[in-house]
C-alpha cells in the first residue's frame, strides 16, 4: 500500500472499537476516516463525509442495523467499497452469504493481530477475497457456498427487481421502523412507504409480513441469524 488509504470502523463495543483504532493506527499509510457504533450510524455518517472509504471493517453483532444488514445495503448502495467483516460467531454459511453479496474479507476477532488486519486491508484494497484460514474452514465455505447456489428461488420476480427497490426491501427487513429507515436512508417516509407498497405489487403480496417472508424465502435480502436468536 503506497498512498493514504481511508478506512471506516463499526463495532457496537467501545473496548472493542478502541482495540481497532490501536491495530489500525499501527499499520503505514492507513487513515481512519470515521468510526460507527452500528449499522445505522455508519450509514449517516457516509452521508456526512467527502471522502468514500476505501474500505469498511464491521462487526456483525450490532443493534439497529447488524453487520450483515450493512453489508447488503452497501452491496446495493455503494458495491465499490470492499468490506471486512469482523466478529466472534461468524459461521462458514454465514461467510457464504456474506460472499454471495460482495463480502471480501473475513476475520476472527479472537485471533486477530495487527499483521492479519493489514494482510486483510491490502488484499481486499485490490478486490481480492481474504479468509483468516487459522479460524475458518476454506472446505467448509466452498460446500456452503455450493449448497446457497443450489437453493430455490422466484427467478422470474427476481429479474423484475430493481437494485434500488432490493435496498429498499434489505431496509424494511432489517429495520421495522419506517421512519427511522427515511432516516438512515436520507428520503422521505413517503418514499419509503411508496416503495414498501410497489414492492407488494411486484410480489403480489397483502402485507410487509408477507412481503419480508417472501423476500427471505428467494433470498433476495439477508439476516443474521445470531442477532435474530439472540433476540428471541
Amino acid at each position: 500500500m503506497s498512498s493514504a488509504f481511508n478506512l471506516v470502523l463499526v463495532d457496537a463495543k467501545p473496548d472493542y472499537l478502541l482495540k481497532l483504532q490501536k491495530m489500525v493506527n499501527g499499520i503505514p499509510f492507513v487513515n481512519i476516516l470515521f468510526t460507527a457504533n452500528s449499522g445505522a450510524d455508519c450509514l449517516k455518517k457516509l452521508q456526512q463525509v467527502k471522502t468514500e472509504p476505501d474500505v469498511i471493517i464491521t462487526d456483525l453483532l450490532m443493534p439497529e442495523i447488524d453487520g450483515m444488514g450493512l453489508a447488503a445495503i452497501l452491496h446495493y448502495s455503494r458495491p465499490s467499497i470492499p468490506i471486512i467483516v469482523l466478529s466472534e460467531l461468524l459461521s462458514e454459511f454465514e461467510i457464504a452469504e456474506l460472499m454471495d453479496i460482495g463480502v471480501k474479507g473475513f476475520l476472527s476477532k479472537k485471533k486477530l493481530t495487527r499483521v492479519i488486519l493489514e494482510q486483510a486491508i491490502n488484499c481486499v484494497s485490490y478486490r481480492q477475497d481474504f479468509i483468516d484460514e487459522a479460524a475458518f474452514n476454506p472446505e467448509q465455505i466452498d460446500k456452503a457456498l455450493h449448497h446457497l447456489k443450489r437453493l430455490p428461488y422466484e427467478k422470474n420476480i427476481t429479474q423484475k427487481l430493481t437494485n434500488k427497490e432490493l435496498l429498499h426491501l434489505q431496509f424494511l427487513v432489517t429495520m421495522e421502523d419506517e421512519e427511522k429507515i427515511a432516516e438512515v436512508m436520507h428520503v422521505s417516509l413517503k418514499t419509503v412507504q411508496y416503495y414498501a407498497s410497489k414492492l407488494r405489487k411486484k410480489t403480489d403480496t397483502r402485507s410487509k409480513s408477507g412481503l419480508l417472508l417472501f423476500a427471505i424465502k428467494n433470498r433476495w435480502v439477508k439476516i443474521y441469524k445470531a442477532y435474530v436468536n439472540s433476540n428471541h
